[in-house]
C-alpha cells in the first residue's frame, strides 16, 4: 500500500488507499461510503497514463488527479469507463480539464447507454436528492442517541455536496468507442479492452494486460453482493467463464480490495448457483415472495460468509434479495 486514505477537497467521502498491483500499475481502492465511489485502476505507459473509471463525482477524481502527481509526472493520455453506472463515469469531466487531449474510451455499447440512461439518471438524481435530503433531516432529528446523530449528519452532509455537484455537472461523453475490442500497444506495456458478453450491465469492459497478469473488470467482478438492477443474471456466468480463459492474477474490482484469481470463481459460483436456484423455484410456480426465503436459504450455507468483507455495508441478505427479484423477472 502506497498511502492512507485520503480526502478529496470538500468531499468528505472520497477516501481511496492507492495499492500497487504490479510495476507501474496502481489501484485507488474506494473506501465505503453514504454515495459510493467505484475504484480507480492507474495504469502507467511509456507516453502517459491510462486511467480506469472516474467516480460518482468530480471531486472524488480530483482527489485522483492530485494522488496522480506523487506517482509519476507522465499525463493522462486515456480515461476508460467499464459502464453506464453513474459512480464510474461522473467523474470524466475533470481529466480533460486537468489533461487537454485526454480521450474517453468505452464501447459502443456503453457510449450508447451514457446517452439513452445514464444522462436522463443524472436529472433524476437532481430532481430525487432533495428529498433524500428531508428524510435524512427528519431521521436526524427523531434521532435518539448521539451516535445516530452523528452519522446521519455526515449523511446529510454528503448528500447536500452531491446535490451541488450533481446539479453543476458537466457530463464528459467517451471521444472513441470500439466495438468488441481494442487493443493498445506501447513500448513497455499491452493493453487489452474487452466486451466479452452482457453481466452487470449490456456493455461490461474488462482492461486486460497480459504481461503484467492484471485484469479489471468493473462491476461484473466486485467485493460484496452485486447490484443486477441493469444486469443480466442468466448470462452473468458465462461471461465470467470467457473471461476465466484469459491468464492473470490480480483482479481490480470495481469495489472492494483487489483480489486474486481465486475470487473470480467464488463469485462466479454465487451468481449461476442463484440464477439455477431461482430458475428450479419458478418452474414450480412458486411466486416470488415463495421463492426469496427459499433461495436465501440453500444459498446462505455456501455464500454468505463468502460476502462477508462488507456485512456492514452491503449485507448480502439484502443484495440476495434484489438479485433474486432481478432473476425472477428473466426467467419466470
Amino acid at each position: 500500500m502506497d498511502c492512507c486514505g485520503h480526502e478529496g477537497p470538500g468531499g468528505g467521502d472520497a477516501r481511496f488507499d492507492v495499492v500497487k498491483v504490479a510495476d507501474g500499475v496502481h489501484a485507488a481502492v474506494a473506501s465505503p461510503a453514504y454515495k459510493v465511489n467505484c475504484n480507480t485502476a492507474i495504469i502507467e505507459i511509456d507516453d502517459g497514463v491510462m486511467i480506469v473509471d472516474t467516480h460518482s463525482k468530480p471531486s472524488a477524481a480530483r482527489v485522483i488527479v492530485e494522488r496522480l502527481r506523487d506517482l509519476t509526472p507522465k499525463p493522462v493520455r486515456y480515461v476508460v469507463n467499464t459502464h453506464f453506472h453513474w459512480d464510474h463515469w461522473h467523474g470524466n469531466e475533470v481529466y480533460p480539464a486537468a489533461y487537454p487531449g485526454a480521450d474517453i474510451v468505452t464501447n459502443q455499447i456503453t457510449r450508447e447507454a451514457m446517452l439513452k440512461k445514464g444522462l436522463k439518471r443524472i436529472q433524476d438524481h437532481v430532481r430525487q436528492v432533495p428529498a433524500e435530503i428531508a428524510t435524512l433531516k427528519a431521521d436526524l432529528a427523531a434521532a435518539p442517541n448521539a451516535t445516530q446523530r452523528a452519522k446521519l449528519d455526515a449523511d446529510l452532509r454528503l448528500a447536500e455536496s452531491y446535490l451541488r455537484e450533481v446539479t453543476a455537472l458537466k457530463p464528459a461523453l467517451p471521444t472513441i468507442a470500439f466495438e468488441q475490442t481494442m487493443k493498445l500497444y506501447r513500448r513497455d506495456r499491452e493493453i487489452h479492452l474487452l466486451h466479452l458478453g452482457r453481466a452487470h450491465t449490456e456493455g461490461d469492459v474488462f482492461v486486460y494486460l497480459p504481461k503484467d497478469k492484471v485484469v479489471i473488470t468493473g462491476d461484473a467482478l466486485i467485493g460484496w453482493t452485486p447490484f443486477m438492477g441493469d444486469g443480466y443474471p442468466d448470462e452473468w456466468a458465462a461471461t465470467l467463464d470467457r473471461l476465466a480463459q484469459l491468464d492473470f492474477t490480480h483482479i481490480i474490482m470495481g469495489h472492494g480490495n483487489v483480489a486474486g484469481r481465486e475470487w473470480l470463481g467464488t463469485f462466479r459460483s454465487y451468481v449461476h448457483e442463484m440464477v439455477e436456484a431461482v430458475r428450479q423455484e419458478a418452474a414450480t410456480g412458486a411466486t416470488l415472495d415463495e421463492v426469496k426465503p427459499r433461495v436465501v436459504a440453500k444459498l446462505a450455507p455456501r455464500h454468505e460468509k463468502a460476502f462477508a468483507a462488507y456485512a456492514d455495508y452491503r449485507p448480502w441478505r439484502t443484495g440476495v434479495l434484489a438479485n433474486i427479484e432481478r432473476t425472477f423477472a428473466m426467467v419466470s
